[in-house]
């Protein structure tokens, strides 16, 4: 007897079919991103969360960016710029997060 092989769906599969029927977009942001922004004047930006990795780029104040998360000792904060869309590690407190804080620091 032949049988038709069923699709495989996995975790992941469900969950995310489930979170785009939430959504109705497959563009929404992923769970963990939130906005942010460099709080300092220059950050930065490196290929991995280490003082001594080669710059991806720069961060300026104010500049607004999507978090993704902290390195595993939380010493380093993952980002994407937008605009530019570099992506890489910024020292955590490099960057605020706290939507109070979003707000530009200038007057």
């Amino acid at each position: 007897m032949r049988t038709t092989p069923r699709p495989t769906w996995g975790i992941v599969g469900v969950l995310s079919t489930a979170a785009l029927a939430l959504t109705g977009s497959a563009a929404a942001a992923s769970p963990g991103e939130e906005p942010c922004r460099i709080s300092v004047g220059t950050a930065v930006i490196r290929h991995t969360p280490s003082k001594t990795a080669p710059k991806a780029g720069v961060g300026r104040l104010d500049q607004k960016c999507r978090f993704h998360g902290y390195s595993r000792d939380v010493n380093w904060a993952h980002i994407t710029m937008k605009g530019s869309g570099v992506d890489g590690w910024v020292d955590r407190h490099s960057v605020s997060t706290a939507k109070e804080e979003l707000a530009p620091s200038g007057p």
